[in-house]
């Protein structure tokens, strides 16, 4: 699959010859424009200018992308979703862009997921478009001051279109994804409950699109790689030809390639796509040097079970990243690179992340475990921070009061069983004992082969925020199944005959990480 990479100079300006207005009733404060992308798919955009326009006539952008299936929004005066909306963003003093991703609203083509070579590309050919706008203030001819903000698919094609194209000046990535291989497929386990709703939302074939506009009513819809995906994940399988296209939408190794400061959130309780997709992704940012910060906060795809405090937070902290990065004012503090929330609803911070380990709060046990779809808890995306019942289950020490136990578990299982067929899938998670709660309504599969013989693995689970009060208690839980994960497909039971765990304790006024 051929990238293309930055580069106002390219052809810009050829992708956007044949953009045109739209016809119709006007939107106050709005233009609305197809632009034409480098496949000739066109793509429905929408451009808002500051609430109150300044002397100049030009302003910098943000483009905020929608979720998954939406269309771009379209409303000047209304915010929506967890960050900054268009109200807020031009209050600020900033243009606004929307689009239609293509496959969904009005815009063409089929749907890939965010794909660099599609998706990655329509983007740049919006800033080519961007650039000849007389409302956008410009760097240099044909490259546009620019930010990217959005939720979801609205998130991770930040990560996609910043990769590709340098013209993009900083990105605040909220709750969007490393890999679809590990967000969806871990150690080759399906996901069937989210795959389930990404299948469902976005439909495979038929009309997207509305009626109005140049381009008209779009037969719009999704690769059809994604359709047999969808049908081979209900059996909890994924052929080679399916993996091979997941892998290749990223941004995974893409990342490396940014530069532009970046903002990452993700959702304590996000069971789509976890902290360890954020984690990946920040630390293939600080591996390259590129300003970068993290918060988790309570949200994401996920209910919240914990206090969330105020919800105002994180986008107070995405404003001061545009000021100090699209506004360029060096006088802006941004804080320190890491900040969380814990379960106490409580804010934190620390200057890097991974933070410094200050200990461990260890468990081990042993234990059996019938396996059959019988066992299996019951399959879906509500319900998630409820333990199992059934479940093997062994208790951690002790914590201290007053611990911060931040960042990724590692359990060590020693086991032998018979099942058929005998390669299959446990499921560990994380419980707040004394709540009788999921921590983050996490499971993550762990592989196991039982075939009468003995076998160890070692593996982290995802990733935690906890901080320890009088009487906290927790323990690890080993299932026959994962509620958003595939229905547990072997007969037959597995006998843990070690089981070792840790959960890490850190300082958080130390950074963790190595200095080379």
């Amino acid at each position: 699959m051929m990238l293309r990479g930055s580069c106002a100079s390219v052809g810009a300006v050829a992708l956007v010859a044949s953009a045109v207005l739209l016809l119709g009733p006007a939107v106050a404060a709005a233009r609305d424009a197809v632009v034409t992308s480098f496949d000739g798919t066109p793509i429905v955009t929408h451009l808002f200018g500051p609430a109150t326009p300044p002397p100049s006539g030009r302003a910098p952008t943000v483009l905020v992308g929608p979720t998954y299936s939406s269309p771009g929004a379209t409303q000047p005066d209304e915010d929506s979703g967890s960050g900054p909306g268009l109200a807020t963003l031009r209050a600020a003093g900033y243009n606004v862009v929307t689009w239609d991703p293509r496959g969904f609203g009005t815009s063409g083509g089929v749907s890939r997921l965010d794909s660099p070579a599609y998706e990655g590309r329509d983007v740049q050919a919006i800033l080519s478009w961007l650039a000849l706008q007389p409302e956008a203030q410009l760097d240099a001819p044909g490259d546009p001051r620019v930010a990217m903000s959005g939720l979801s698919y609205g998130a991770t094609i930040q990560y996609v279109a910043a990769a590709l194209d340098r013209r993009i000046d900083a990105i605040m990535p909220d709750s969007g994804w490393h890999s679809l291989i590990s967000a969806l497929f871990k150690d080759g386990a399906v996901k069937t409950s989210w795959l389930n709703a990404l299948c469902t939302t976005g439909a495979p074939s038929g009309l997207t699109g509305g009626l109005l506009g140049a381009p008209g009513a779009q037969l719009g819809g999704v690769d059809p790689h994604l359709t047999t995906a969808c049908v081979d994940g209900v059996a909890g399988n994924l052929s080679v030809a399916d993996r091979r296209w997941f892998e290749a939408i990223g941004p995974g190794a893409l990342v490396g390639r940014i530069r532009a400061p970046t903002l990452i959130l993700q959702g304590t309780p996000d069971t789509f796509f976890p902290l360890s997709e954020a984690i990946a992704n920040f630390a293939a940012l600080r591996a390259h040097g590129v300003a970068a910060k993290m918060i988790w906060y309570c949200g994401g795809h996920g209910a919240c079970a914990t206090p969330a405090g105020d919800p105002q937070y994180p986008v107070r902290e995405e404003l001061a990243w545009l000021r100090r990065w699209l506004g360029r004012d060096r006088k802006v503090d941004t804080g320190p690179r890491f900040e969380w929330i814990d379960d106490q609803g409580t804010w934190r911070s620390g200057p890097d992340y991974p933070l410094a380990a200050a200990g461990t709060v260890a468990a081990a046990g042993r234990g059996t475990l019938s396996l059959s779809p019988f066992t299996s808890p019951k399959l879906g995306l509500t319900d998630l921070t409820t333990p199992d019942d059934h479940a093997a289950s062994v208790r951690f020490a002790r914590p201290r009061r007053g611990a911060d136990l931040v960042g990724t578990p590692k359990i060590r299982l020693t086991y032998r069983g018979r099942a058929d067929p005998a390669r299959t899938f446990v499921y560990a998670q994380i419980i707040d004992a004394a709540a009788r709660r999921v921590i983050g309504g996490e499971t993550t599969p762990i592989p196991v082969v039982l075939d009468g013989r003995r076998h160890t693995i070692e593996r982290p689970l995802e990733a935690i925020a906890v901080h320890t009060v009088a009487g906290s208690s927790y323990a690890l839980q080993i299932s026959s199944g994962g509620t958003t994960y595939a229905l547990q497909h072997s007969l037959g039971s597995i006998r843990l005959t070690a089981v070792h765990a840790t959960l890490p304790i850190v300082n958080a006024a130390r950074s963790g990480r190595s200095v080379h």
